[in-house]
C-alpha cells in the first residue's frame, strides 16, 4: 500500500481500539473465550492473536496494531497472487494499484480491530479455491482445503461467507455438469466447514448474535422489509453504491458500473471464478435479509478485493469494445478511478487523521499537574483514560468519571457540582457526544465556567484538557 500509516506513528487508540485493547489486557488466554465486554466482537482466533503480540511486544499501540499490519502486509502478495489467478493479465496491474491506494485498506492495516485481517483470509481462501476450479481433485486437497476453511472461520467471521459462496459455485456447477465425483468432494468441503462453523456459534457467536445493544447500533444497516418496495428498492439501491464509496472508496456510480461489466466478463471466460467473486457478496446480502449481518462500511472491509478485481476486470473489458480509442478509453478510466483514492491517500499522508488523540491531552495534563489535582474523566473518555491509566500507570491521586445523562443538561451540572471546593481540577475530554440537540462539551464547559475560573486549556484532535480552580467563587473565565 502506499504507506502503511500509524503503526509507527504513535496515534492514540480509537475509542473501539481501546474497548478491545481493555479486553485483550483484562483477561487471561483462557478469558479470551467468554463474551468480550463493551459490546465488542471480534473472532477468537484474531483475540488470540492479538493477545499473542501484547505478551511479546506489551500493552502499547505498537504491538495492538502488529497484527493488522502484517496482515495488510501479506495481503498485498497474496492480492497480486489471485488477481494473477483470476483475471486476464491486463487487468492486474490496475488491480494491485487499486488495492495498494485503497485508502480503507491502508486506514486499517494501522487499527487494532479484525477488518485488515478479514481482507487477508478472504484472499488466503480465494488463492486455496483456485485449486478446484478443474478436476481431479483429490482426497489430500480436499482434505487440506476443508480444514483450512475449518480454521478460517475462527479468525475471521465473514470467512463464512466466503466459505459458504465458495461451495455453492462449485456446488451448482458439479450439478449442471452431473459430475458425482465433484459433488461428493463438494459435500465433504461443507460438511467439515459448518462443523466448524457450528462449533464457532456454540462456543463465540451465539453471544454476539444475541447482543440487543449491537443490533440497535446497527438496526440501519440492515434491509427493510418487505425489500420489494420502493422504499427497499431504493435502501437496496443506496447500499450497492455506498458499498463502493465506503468500503471501496471509489466514485461509487462508476465503481458499481465497472463491477458489473467486469463480472459479466469474468463469466463468460470462467464461471467457477466468477462465482468465487460476485456470490459472496450475495451470500453476505442474505445473510443481512435475514438479520445476522449487518451491510456496513468497516465490516464490508472483506468484500473490497473482490470488488477491486470486478472493477479492474470491467475496465479492461470496456475498452477492448472501443476500437481504435481502446488505450485512450483506457487511460481515462483509470485516471478516474484513481482520482480519489489518490487524492484520499495525499491527504492523509500530508495531514494525517490523529483520531481522538486523547494521548496528547493526557501528556499535558501530566506535563502541568501539582500533587493534589483532580482528574474529571468525561463518561465516554473513560474507555481510552482506562487504557492509558494502565500503559503509563497515571494513577492521579483523586479522579472522577462523569455520569451518562444523555440529553440531560441538568444531570451534567448535578454532576459537575461535585468537584466544586478543589483548587485544580482538570477536565479530560474525548469522542465527544454532540448528537440528540445537546453538545455535552459546550454544556459543561459553560458551567465550569459559571461556577469557577479556568486556569488553563489543551486542544487535540478530538480531546481537550481544562483545567479549573473551584474552590471558590466564579471570576471572568479565561478562553
Amino acid at each position: 500500500m502506499l504507506r502503511l500509516r500509524a503503526y509507527s506513528n504513535g496515534r492514540s487508540l480509537w475509542f473501539d481500539e481501546s474497548l478491545l485493547a481493555l479486553n485483550i489486557l483484562h483477561r487471561s488466554t483462557a478469558g479470551i473465550f467468554r463474551p468480550l465486554d463493551y459490546h465488542q466482537g471480534a473472532p477468537l482466533g484474531f483475540l488470540f492473536l492479538l493477545k499473542l503480540a501484547t505478551k511479546i511486544g506489551g500493552g502499547g499501540e505498537f504491538a495492538l496494531r502488529a497484527i493488522p499490519l502484517l496482515a495488510a502486509l501479506l495481503s498485498l502478495f497474496v492480492f497480486w497472487r489471485v488477481a494473477d489467478l483470476y483475471l486476464s493479465p491486463r487487468a492486474v496491474p490496475l488491480a494491485v494499484a487499486l488495492f495498494a491506494l485503497g485508502p480503507n485498506l491502508i486506514h486499517f492495516s494501522s487499527e487494532a480491530k479484525q477488518y485488515s485481517s478479514d481482507v487477508a483470509v478472504t484472499l488466503v481462501l480465494l488463492w486455496a479455491a483456485t485449486k478446484f476450479v478443474s478436476p481431479p481433485w483429490t482426497i489430500s486437497s480436499l482434505l487440506r482445503f476443508s480444514l483450512l476453511g475449518a480454521t478460517a472461520i475462527w479468525f475471521s467471521h465473514p470467512a463464512s461467507f466466503i466459505l459458504a459462496a465458495i461451495a455453492t459455485t462449485l456446488f451448482t456447477i458439479a450439478v449442471l455438469e452431473h459430475d458425482r465425483k465433484r459433488l461428493r468432494g463438494v459435500i465433504l468441503l461443507t460438511a467439515a466447514w459448518a462443523a466448524s462453523f457450528l462449533l464457532c456459534y456454540f462456543v463465540s457467536l451465539r453471544s454476539l448474535v444475541a447482543d440487543q445493544t449491537l443490533l440497535n447500533y446497527w438496526r440501519d444497516s440492515f434491509p427493510p422489509h418487505p425489500l420489494a418496495s420502493l422504499r427497499g428498492l431504493n435502501w437496496l439501491t443506496n447500499a450497492a453504491l455506498k458499498l463502493f464509496d465506503e468500503p471501496a472508496g471509489l466514485v461509487d456510480f462508476l465503481g458499481l458500473a465497472l463491477f458489473l461489466a467486469g463480472s459479466l466478463a469474468l463469466l463468460r471466460r470462467n464461471r467457477i471464478l466468477s462465482g468465487y467473486l460476485v456470490a459472496p457478496i450475495g451470500v453476505t446480502f442474505l445473510a443481512s435479509l435475514l438479520g445476522h449481518y449487518p451491510l456496513a462500511g468497516r465490516l464490508l472491509m472483506f468484500l473490497v478485493p473482490l470488488l477491486l478485481m470486478g472493477i479492474a476486470e470491467g475496465v479492461v473489458w470496456i475498452s477492448s469494445r472501443c476500437g481504435r480509442w481502446s488505450r485512450v478509453v483506457e487511460v481515462l478510466v483509470i485516471v478516474t478511478l484513481l482520482l480519489k483514492p489518490l487524492s484520499a491517500d495525499i491527504k492523509e499522508l500530508v495531514n494525517p487523521n490523529r483520531g481522538e488523540d486523547i494521548k496528547l491531552a493526557i501528556r499535558y495534563i501530566q506535563a502541568h499537574q501539582q500533587p493534589g489535582d483532580v482528574w474529571f474523566i468525561y463518561h465516554w473518555a473513560r474507555y481510552q483514560y482506562w487504557y492509558y491509566d494502565e500503559l503509563y500507570r497515571l494513577s492521579p491521586t483523586t479522579v472522577r468519571i462523569g455520569k451518562d445523562c444523555g440529553t440531560d443538561a441538568a444531570c451534567y451540572t448535578s454532576d459537575l457540582d461535585q468537584l466544586r471546593g478543589n483548587r485544580r481540577v482538570w477536565i479530560l475530554f474525548s469522542h465527544i457526544w454532540i448528537g440528540d440537540g445537546l453538545e455535552e462539551e459546550d454544556v459543561s464547559v459553560q458551567y465550569l465556567d459559571s461556577i469557577g475560573k479556568r486556569l488553563n486549556r489543551f486542544s487535540a484532535k478530538g480531546a481537550r484538557a481544562y483545567l479549573y480552580d473551584l474552590s471558590g467563587e466564579p471570576s471572568s473565565a479565561k478562553h
